[in-house]
């Protein structure tokens, strides 16, 4: 879970170290903080059968847990008991995240989709059952621009909103895809019915909720399972960041009722590491160039911010 102040928790079953607290221990019933991410601004997490991943708001992945099969993306089978940066996807420009039981798979901004960790069910999508250690783009895929994955125990599914298709692949035998379908279908194939018939979502900026355009039931194939698997790994709510219209509010709104809460917003946001990280992130994706090298941070919009807080001393001595 991640809180509004960027900070992330996790409780819960730690046999292989998958809440990234550190060495394997027994089950923990308490959010404990996961003290190596903080600072990073997450945007997503996902969690598999006994493995998480997470990605910064600046596209920054890091993985840890099981790893037996290589669903951490690290390029070994070496589990990990706390956050480790996967530098195979660094410039991916990942947005989402999703995980099966021991395989995940990432989603770009380009909408390109890319596999890893155990194939044994066909469910990274590589024509083949063999387990991939470092990510691998769903050769397929390439070009579709898929807006959504998600992951079953042994399986994956992607939506391309273009074609307002639903493909799927890796294991179908307890009825996750189309029943005439083999047991493990190794490449994506699309589900034989549009998803929305007649329209078509376009674009990638956001990844869209499936749950608005798929219904609950279809006669032609069973979605049911579906819509379940679009919407169980959403957008987290967002850690508190910076807006050019706060700082707006900020410097023109003068009541005290209201200075109250411009007070709690900048306590919010300038008590933590992570929300400063993320408020002042380059424009125009230059932010995905983030590595251990570069911050991704524009300091020019800091200054710039600083010289417009100036204005009202109140806000600035409370920043």
């Amino acid at each position: 879970s991640v809180c509004e102040g960027g900070d992330l928790f996790a409780w819960g079953q730690n046999d292989h170290g998958q809440l990234g607290v550190g060495s394997p221990t027994v089950p923990i019933s308490q959010p404990q903080l996961v003290k190596i991410l903080k600072g990073i601004p997450l945007a997503h997490i996902a969690t598999g059968g006994a493995h998480s991943i997470v990605v910064s708001l600046s596209g920054a992945v890091y993985s840890w847990g099981k790893n037996e099969f290589g669903q951490l993306g690290l390029g070994d089978t070496e589990d990990r008991y706390c956050p480790s940066y996967v530098s195979a996807l660094e410039h991916w420009k990942t947005v989402f995240l999703a995980c099966g039981a021991d395989h995940t798979a990432v989603l770009s901004k380009e909408g390109l989709v890319c596999t890893f960790g155990a194939g044994g069910a066909g469910q990274l999508g590589h024509n083949s059952t063999r387990n991939e250690l470092v990510p691998r783009v769903v050769a397929e895929l390439w070009g579709a621009r898929v807006s959504q994955v998600a992951c079953g125990s042994q399986h994956t599914l992607v939506y391309v909103p273009f074609l307002d298709k639903v493909y799927s692949f890796g294991c179908g035998e307890e009825g996750q895809l189309r029943a005439e379908r083999k047991p493990h279908q190794l490449i994506p194939l699309p589900i034989n019915s549009p998803v929305n018939p007649g329209k078509s979502c376009h674009g990638n900026d956001q990844v869209h909720n499936l749950y608005m355009v798929l219904p609950g039931r279809c006669l032609t194939c069973n979605l049911d399972n579906i819509l379940m698997h679009f919407t169980q790994n959403s957008y987290l709510n967002g850690i508190a960041t910076l807006k050019d219209e706060d700082v707006d509010e900020w410097i023109s709104n003068s009541s005290p009722q209201h200075w109250e809460h411009i007070k709690k917003n900048i306590r919010l946001i300038f008590s933590s590491e992570a929300c400063i990280n993320g408020s002042f992130l380059a424009k125009r994706d230059k932010h995905f160039k983030t590595s251990k090298e570069v911050s991704g941070v524009d300091m020019s919009e800091v200054l710039q911010f600083y010289r417009k807080i100036s204005k009202k001393p109140e806000v600035f001595q409370e920043v």
